[in-house]
């Protein structure tokens, strides 16, 4: 692609990505809820819903051949709209019987699929539509956007309520198509076409030859490890009673307090990734937040240090987020030809720590409450982070003296 997007492009062409998720992560629960159906039952869709946040990547290498990322783009966006437009027409018939709910997974799960790989699409492109001194700022705008997306995504609980729901599926539906038409400023891409069967077929060998390069193992191995998951913000919602503090309080500083906090995180790792290591402020920042919630585990429990503790976790978060993006732009670099492929890979290989502190955390707090809950994820940031840094800068040393 010879024609630069700017950085927050980016961010617009990404939005559908947080849109569908913030409708899964938030407003699907409360609407299914509402409507009569027991939490454990929307527990059971959401997790069937997401589990192609772990698999995507083994569908992604169809981006990486045949048609054009940004045609792909557009197809993926497409269906992702459709998808959430025939769940917000059948919530009444998912709530009604066990064959209405099965049809809303179905149909949530192929949507959140392909949401999954236009965010590996738009991932993918990147390296190539902005210049080389702007990733920093793509990752910063793309995280912003992320953010955003979600709070749009929470906000189809307002158009189901409010609208027909005809409308209000209409409405879920430009969300989703709206910010793909950005994609119509970028110029077709220089590549040679490869045909499906071919590409699925040594999609395995190609990976191997490109992730088994030390950089790529290097940069794979730092976001498979659970050092800086940022999980501890799925439990805040649950902990303000702990440390005294008011439920409206506690509603805010872990929902819009938390959004803004992670977006000004957003900014400073923006400015952050463009100047220093980014591996290094990928896992730097998870290491630090353990200041924050070693110090609520330790500290006394009022409602002030509850405030300052998820506040600064969620600035740290903001700084993590953008990091891991620039990272895995730096490293699959331009005209990558598995470069969406790559970046579903990392991502997934991000999902999976997360899963593994999802575990972990929750078992620790079923065991000790909220003291274990933040201990664990304390002591697993410093121990497996100070470990990854630890083999980061021998890599480095011992390729300076090679």
């Amino acid at each position: 692609m010879t024609r630069e997007f700017k950085a927050w492009m980016v961010g617009v062409a990404y939005l559908p990505f947080g849109l569908f998720n913030g409708f899964v992560a938030a407003a699907l629960p409360l609407l299914l809820t509402q409507r009569g159906m027991a939490l454990d039952r929307v527990a059971g869709i959401t997790f069937i819903v997401l589990l192609p946040s772990f698999l995507s990547f083994l569908l992604t290498p169809l981006v990486d051949c045949g048609l054009a990322r940004r045609v792909w783009a557009w197809v993926l966006a497409c269906v992702a709209a459709l998808c959430l437009a025939c769940a917000v027409l059948g919530l009444d018939a998912a709530v009604a019987s066990p064959h209405g709910r099965a049809l809303l997974t179905a149909v949530l799960t192929l949507g959140y699929l392909s949401v999954q790989m236009y965010g590996s699409t738009i991932g993918g492109m990147v390296p190539n539509l902005v210049d080389e001194t702007r990733l920093a700022a793509a990752g910063m705008w793309l995280n912003i956007a992320y953010l955003g997306g979600m709070a749009g995504g929470t906000l189809m609980v307002v158009a189901v309520t409010r609208l027909p729901r005809v409308g209000a599926a209409g409405v879920g539906s430009l969300e989703m198509l709206l910010p793909p038409c950005i994609l119509l400023l970028a110029r077709h891409e220089e590549r040679v076409p490869r045909r499906v069967a071919e590409a699925m077929r040594t999609v395995l060998s190609d990976l191997w030859t490109v992730i088994r390069q030390p950089r790529y193992a290097l940069g794979f191995l730092i976001f498979l490890a659970p050092a800086a998951t940022f999980v501890a913000t799925n439990y805040f919602g649950g902990m303000g009673a702990d440390f005294g503090a008011l439920p409206g309080r506690t509603a805010w500083i872990t929902g819009v307090g938390v959004a803004i906090l992670s977006s000004v995180g957003a900014v400073l790792g923006g400015w952050l990734s463009a100047r220093y290591d980014r591996r290094w402020l990928f896992v730097g920042a998870g290491v630090l937040s353990s200041i924050a919630t070693l110090g609520m585990a330790f500290g006394p429990r009022l409602w002030w240090v509850f405030f300052a503790g998820v506040s600064l976790y969620a600035l740290l978060a903001g700084v993590n987020y953008v990091a891991a993006s620039a990272l895995a732009f730096q490293l699959i670099g331009r005209d990558n030809p598995l470069s969406a492929t790559l970046y579903a890979i990392l991502m997934a290989a991000c999902n999976v720590a997360i899963e593994i502190m999802v575990l972990s955390d929750g078992r620790a707090y079923r065991v000790a409450g909220a003291h274990g809950l933040l201990l664990t994820e304390g002591a697993v940031s410093i121990c497996v982070g100070v470990s990854v840094l630890a083999l980061v800068s021998f890599v480095d040393r011992r390729s300076k003296a090679c």
